[in-house]
């Protein structure tokens, strides 16, 4: 079975409830990294361009479904859905995709939180019909970077649940990685060929993670 990527867009109330978030998300870090080993991965992360100090975004990686059903059941989240649904600490209903994952670059040892790596949070809408053939497209960057993108540290490319998009999750050492090597690489350039002109929407974010683990080094190594 498949992994499952999940990411998710939360806008808080201020930055206080944000605070106050970011301390529920931590508690779930520090209970699911020791006891939660199909929890692949579990970042909490923030806008590069960080200026309402209100959002934050989170990536999450599990090894099944039942590695997710299992996680949603653990007591720091319940008591995290409690926070959301009986205080004010939210702006709106927290922003979820669901993806299957396709294809994966993993390193070892995963980045750490504390490196500031630079990551990016894409999505490609395609038209009908049309994702089983960019998934290939999607299959070979993965590829190229897996074999010549050293400080591409880790991306991820899944097919969202029920919607005809694709989503990535990038890992680089750096943005002038992202900027003067992947984005100009001849992947870029190929995977655009490919399947550019089946794509009717897309959109990307940078964020820097400030908790939790971008991988787990021993399935790295699989």
């Amino acid at each position: 079975m498949a992994p499952i990527l999940v990411t998710a867009r939360i806008v808080c109330s201020s930055k206080e409830a944000r605070a106050t978030v970011l301390s529920a998300f931590q508690k779930i870090v520090e209970f699911t990294q020791p006891h939660e080993p199909d929890v692949l991965r579990y970042v909490v992360t923030l806008p590069a361009d960080d200026t309402t100090e209100t959002v934050l975004y989170m990536i999450e990686e599990y090894a099944s479904q039942a590695a997710s059903d299992a996680h949603l059941a653990t007591q720091p989240v319940k008591d995290l859905i409690t926070l959301f649904t009986t205080t004010s600490v939210l702006a709106a209903p927290p922003e979820v995709h669901t993806s299957t994952v396709t294809a994966s670059k993993l390193c070892a040892p995963p980045p750490s939180p504390s490196t500031a790596p630079a990551i990016v949070l894409a999505h490609f809408e395609y038209k009908p019909d049309t994702v089983a053939r960019a998934l290939q497209g999607w299959a070979a960057v993965v590829e190229y970077v897996r074999e010549k993108e050293y400080w591409t540290r880790g991306y991820t490319v899944g097919k969202e649940k029920g919607k005809s998009c694709v989503r990535t999750v990038e890992t680089y050492e750096s943005w002038e990685v992202l900027e003067k090597v992947h984005l100009k690489s001849e992947a870029v350039a190929k995977n655009r060929k490919h399947n550019g002109s089946d794509r009717i929407g897309q959109g990307a974010v940078r964020v820097v993670a400030v908790d939790g683990f971008l991988g787990r080094e021993e399935r790295s190594k699989l």
